[in-house]
């Protein structure tokens, strides 16, 4: 039986990064839970996060949310079941690096 241990995958305010990457060892995974993305300026701001593969780039073929309006001094809670195999990433593009972002999950190693 498969141990799933609970992690934070992420928490910060990079502005265009890989920010947490699934083990390379074969038949490891994770699966992401929550992203919380908190807009801490006076204006709207926009992010994207993405899911690629161990030598992907962004794009529109791997987008999760594009473009996602966060309103001023807002917080939102995207609830997701995100399933990632290994070597996998996540990437974010936080422009400005006004957004500060939380990800959470589970995660096996195999």
């Amino acid at each position: 039986m498969a141990n799933l241990l609970p992690k934070s995958f992420y928490i910060g305010n990079d502005s265009a990064s890989n920010v947490y990457t699934v083990s390379n060892t074969a038949g490891s995974y994770s699966i992401v839970r929550n992203i919380n993305i908190c807009n801490r300026s006076g204006s709207v701001a926009t992010c994207n996060l993405h899911i690629l593969g161990p030598s992907g780039t962004p794009g529109n073929n791997n987008a999760v949310l594009s473009s996602f309006a966060v309103n001023s001094n807002e917080t939102v809670s995207y609830d997701a079941s995100i399933v990632l195999d290994a070597g996998q990433k996540i990437y974010i593009l936080n422009t400005g690096n006004i957004c500060t972002f939380t990800i959470s999950g589970v995660e096996y190693s195999a």
